[in-house]
């Protein structure tokens, strides 16, 4: 009786995309609520996400339980890691940051066992094996291991050719660490690291090797599946969670009112403190005024109106429904004062 057949490692091989969807909230629940989608891949990070080895091993579980593949990234590549992964009974790994095509021999002898690797044989131990059930998981395994390695930066790209002569099965590119390391953090839309990155993912796929990134843009996706990258993460659940929640919220809140307060300044000067006031947040908010009249209306949902005549400024204070309207309102009575400190300006607020 063989080791379990990896369908997700003959699929890659074979040129089959797999998109999947990256899952970071460390909790087994959740992992069996995004098994129930249709990603054909979840991959448990160990990396960025708060992590331990039985943490992962619940989540694998419930992931192989749904018909979904397991994939896992482990924090780092140390040979006791790897072998500590694949006795739980990991098939599908993701190592990070590698950089030398030494590097990437290797990983690739620390998922083998001797003599051709340096995996340590525990296996009446594991969870891999069926805890012994499987009496020909020693000389079976290695062929069922699918092993991917992660280039992040430039040291990494500079080596690309020589990780992909070895052994490893795909080649994941990480364009986070690289827009980073090439010194756009923050921006892997950058033209200088997509052209990077699409430049390495040619490379991989000319070299027979899978495939693979992690990209939430529709466009950039679409590139990739054209250049042939099998190995596609297009969400992270912790991003979707946040932004379905955060959603909700805003459309909740739209049920509720709006908090406003009126004042009224007696001055004859209020034209030039409509415009102060309104040129003085033109930077960071949106503004328009003649005049007459003057709107502001601030990202977070402070606004505030302007009516000036001949003899007095009239003020309504706006804000959500969760919008702290006392400290709005002294604000704008603190700034208006400040601008008409030649005189003893006084604003009378009425609900």
């Amino acid at each position: 009786m063989p080791a379990p057949h990896n369908a997700f490692k003959v699929a890659l091989k074979s040129g089959r995309p797999q998109v999947g969807c990256w899952i970071g909230m460390a909790d087994a629940y959740a992992a069996e609520i995004a098994a129930t989608s249709q990603f054909d891949w979840l991959l448990v990070d160990g990396e960025h996400a708060p992590n331990d080895l039985r943490s992962i091993l619940d989540q694998v579980r419930v992931i192989e339980g749904s018909g979904c593949v397991p994939v896992a990234r482990l924090p780092t590549g140390e040979t006791w890691m790897i072998k500590q992964y694949l006795d739980a009974g990991v098939q599908n790994i993701l190592v990070p940051m590698v950089e030398s095509g030494d590097q990437a021999r290797d990983l690739v002898r620390a998922v083998q066992y001797p003599p051709q690797g340096v995996r340590g044989v525990g296996s009446a131990l594991a969870r891999a094996s069926r805890f012994a059930a499987i009496p020909d998981y020693l000389k079976t395994a290695g062929d069922q291991i699918c092993l991917l390695v992660q280039v992040e930066n430039r040291t990494g790209l500079d080596a690309l050719d020589d990780v992909l002569a070895s052994d490893v099965d795909g080649v994941f590119i990480g364009p986070s660490d690289l827009a980073a390391d090439m010194g756009h953090i923050g921006n892997a839309a950058h033209p200088v690291v997509e052209a990077a990155v699409l430049d390495a993912l040619n490379r991989i796929v000319a070299s027979g090797k899978a495939a693979g990134i992690l990209t939430m843009d529709p466009a950039m996706q679409r590139k990739c599946l054209d250049l042939g990258v099998t190995f596609l993460a297009t969400d992270i659940d912790v991003v979707l969670f946040a932004k379905t929640l955060r959603a909700a919220a805003d459309t909740a809140l739209t049920l509720l009112p709006d908090q406003s307060v009126s004042g009224t300044a007696r001055t004859d000067t209020a034209r030039k403190y409509l415009k102060q006031l309104c040129k003085h947040w033109s930077h960071k908010a949106e503004v328009s005024f003649d005049d007459n009249q003057g709107f502001v209306a601030f990202p977070d949902g402070d606004r505030v109106r302007l009516m000036a005549t001949a003899e007095s400024l009239s003020i309504e204070a706006e804000t959500g429904p969760r919008g702290d309207l006392a400290r709005w309102q002294h604000v704008i009575e603190a700034h208006l004062i400040r601008f008409a400190f030649r005189e003893n300006l006084q604003i009378d607020w009425s609900n």
